[in-house]
């Protein structure tokens, strides 16, 4: 009698049996198979299920003779097509027992099972059995390997197995090209991946469209614009057809370099060539028109998208309802999500925090509390962003004891906070005069998976020097560097403005000395509060050597330390900083 699909699974994953390895693979075996209509493996083999493949399987451990690997090697590739790939490294524990020499092939498909799997470490464990086995391993199997290491974003090492491919004297193929570029790209090295471009095109291995749209996304989003089309060109000129996701991310890149103006033209450009906009083309249009304030415009641009047959989507809203914010106009952007909901396009979190955000700013927060809530309604999960635009927003009206309320509300929900929460919070109680609260979270925080950062830190210093608690100041910026955190202009500014509060002077010279000679040369604002700090405490003399010092550094006096000059300072001196 034939074995089940159910207890062949069983067999296959170790579901109900405890013997060994060879044990299963015998009571697999052994036994007399019906066959019973069943299509044989033949090359090209497909199904859609599991159960399709364990009987497949079934039937060609029995054929006699056996199948040979390139069948079997087949049978696997079926299954890495329907992503079955724990399947596929059972089955091949099961092919090896029935003592079939496995090839290079073989192998290649079982790297490429533990790389999508996230085991890309298992992976080079096949690596190795290849050669230990004396299989000369194939450009296939580097290939393979290095989408691995992208999939788990090892790029840097993506890039080094690739130079080592190239040293055994192995030739890249158009995916390994590919798939080194995105790494180089995903970690920064744009420009070295537009010279990979280059030698991939001297070595004889023609780009793709793929490859083309990688490294302009990238050059684009690093804001070299230029350099982008001057890679579309060379694209062009090689016969390459390009299509919308590259005219998306050239548009995304003239937009983002205010070059703006050109995108109409680049949109008529694409429909000239029968590449019609798509939802993400028109976006970009809204966005960028709504950034620069151009409601109308991009009012009219959702027109155009709606005639051409192309559904504006949550993006497209969302950006419309940013643009009447940025104005002020909040009914207006809640007109737009209004209208969002009646055309049948359900807002997400993130229309949702767009319009909380608006509503913050112009302190409308029973409105935004009441938006937050209906988040929930809809059957969505507030996100961190969602928890933090309100807790700012109550913060900022003096509303802390429920931005603490719904803090609290966060972790019991299961949202953690993130340096951001925090930052805000802290930010809030400090400012409110809850000083030692404000610690207390602080010191929770720090027993915490997160670590608190300069910004945290500073929040904190601030909230100190400005409560008269300059010890404290002191015994936080200390810790700085028993954290391994280095003091950056902010945080040394900070600390001078509060040894120029309680009269210090001479401390806050020797900090401007001390945050030069870390590496931390001041910055006009940081000369200004120090300049500030002498005024106030009446020292002239002090207070022209520092501007004189200022203005040698190329800086000037701001409005505020214009304002409190006043008489002190000869009209000499008020002369240099005009």
């Amino acid at each position: 009698m034939a074995i089940s699909s159910s207890s062949s699974a069983s067999i296959l994953f170790g579901l109900a049996s405890q013997r060994s390895q060879t044990e299963m693979g015998m009571a697999f075996f052994l036994h007399t198979s019906s066959g019973g209509g069943r299509q044989k493996c033949q090359k090209g083999c497909s199904f859609t299920n599991i159960e399709d493949a364990l009987c497949r399987f079934n039937d060609m451990v029995h054929m006699h003779p056996l199948p040979r690997i390139v069948d079997f090697n087949d049978f696997l590739s079926a299954l890495v097509r329907i992503k079955q790939y724990g399947a596929v490294l059972s089955f091949s524990k099961q092919i090896e027992l029935l003592l079939i020499e496995r090839n290079v092939c073989h192998f290649s498909i079982l790297i490429n099972c533990y790389c999508r799997l996230q085991r890309v470490d298992f992976g080079f464990s096949v690596f190795g059995k290849i050669i230990k086995l004396g299989f000369e391993p194939n450009v296939v199997v580097f290939s393979t390997l290095i989408n691995g290491l992208c999939i788990e974003g090892k790029f840097a090492r993506a890039v080094e197995f690739f130079d080592e491919m190239v040293e055994r004297g192995y030739r890249p193929n158009l995916h390994t090209y590919t798939t080194v570029i995105k790494g180089l790209c995903k970690i920064g090295k744009t420009p070295v991946a537009v010279e990979l471009l280059k030698k991939m095109d001297n070595e004889g291995c023609q780009p793709d469209v793929v490859t083309y749209i990688t490294i302009i996304d990238s050059l684009c989003k690093d804001r070299l614009v230029k350099e982008a089309f001057d890679i579309f060109s060379a694209m062009k000129g090689k016969g390459i057809q390009p299509n919308v996701v590259i005219y998306n991310s050239l548009m995304h890149g003239l937009c983002n370099s205010d070059h703006q103006e050109e995108a109409p033209a680049f949109v008529n450009e694409m429909m000239s060539l029968n590449i019609m906009p798509d939802v993400i083309t028109f976006n970009i249009l809204v966005d960028t028109l709504c950034k620069k304030g151009k409601i109308s415009e991009a009012q009219g641009i959702v027109k155009t998208m709606i005639e051409k047959g192309v559904e504006p989507n949550t993006v497209t809203y969302s950006s419309l309802m940013n643009g009447y914010l940025l104005q002020n106009r909040v009914s207006e952007a809640r007109k737009v999500f209004d209208a969002m909901i009646t055309k049948g396009c359900i807002p997400d979190a993130f229309s949702y925090n767009v319009l909380i955000n608006g509503c913050c700013k112009a302190q409308r927060i029973d409105e935004a509390k009441q938006l937050f809530d209906e988040i929930s309604f809809r059957g969505l999960i507030p996100n961190t962003a969602s928890y933090n635009t309100l807790i700012s927003g109550l913060c900022q009206v003096g509303r802390i004891l429920e931005a603490k309320y719904l803090f609290k509300d966060m972790h019991a929900q299961g949202c953690s906070p993130d340096l951001i929460t925090y930052s805000i919070l802290l930010d809030g109680l400090s400012k409110q005069g809850y000083i030692d609260e404000a610690l207390e979270l602080f010191r929770e925080m720090q027993n915490s998976y997160l670590k608190p950062n300069l910004v945290i830190y500073n929040i904190l210093i601030d909230a100190m020097c400005k409560s008269g608690k300059l010890e404290e100041a002191r015994e936080l910026f200390s810790e700085l560097y028993v954290k391994g955190l280095l003091p950056n202009v902010q945080v040394w500014t900070t600390i001078i403005s509060g040894l120029c509060r309680e009269g210090l002077l001479d401390e806050a010279c020797t900090a401007l000395r001390q945050m030069e000679r870390d590496g931390c040369p001041p910055d006009g604002w940081c000369y200004n509060v120090i300049v500030r700090g002498f005024l106030r405490n009446n020292d002239a003399s002090g207070a022209k050597q520092l501007l004189q010092e200022m203005f040698d550094r190329g800086f000037s006096a701001d409005a505020h330390t214009r304002t409190l000059m006043g008489d002190l300072l000869s009209n000499d001196v008020m002369a240099i900083l005009v």
